[in-house]
């Protein structure tokens, strides 16, 4: 019996801090959406520098801008993430330059490529 309590103390432990650690490496909010990586999308997850986005202008009715959640004006220069599709004003990127090191603010991608609009 006296060798029994030591093991189910250490057994004990070893259960505690592993639903400790477990826990520290969770996300705040279960609730939260965070975005996973597309299927098929390229290991970088990038696509190739100089890459344009071509999008229909059609399409872009009810979007809203990614960082600001403006409506996307169509008239107005557009980046779009090559690895979430999100969409942006360039004054959206240059807030994301400065804030968020270029990164995608809804995926943490770096590629942010321009769109080109158009009519059909």
């Amino acid at each position: 019996m006296s060798r029994l309590v030591p093991l189910l103390v250490v057994i004990g432990l070893v259960f505690f801090f592993w639903g400790f650690f477990l826990r520290v490496g969770r996300a705040r909010d279960v609730r939260t959406y965070r975005p996973r990586a597309r299927w098929g999308a390229p290991a970088g997850g990038d696509a190739p520098p100089g890459t344009v986005h071509v999008v229909k202008a059609s399409d872009l009715a009810g979007v809203r801008d990614a960082y600001s959640s403006a409506p996307i004006d169509p008239a107005k220069p557009l980046l779009r993430c090559g690895r979430c599709l999100s969409l942006y004003h360039s004054e959206s990127v240059a807030a994301l330059d400065r804030e968020n090191r270029g990164r995608c603010a809804t995926c943490g991608g770096t590629d942010l490529a321009a769109v080109h609009v158009v009519d059909a």
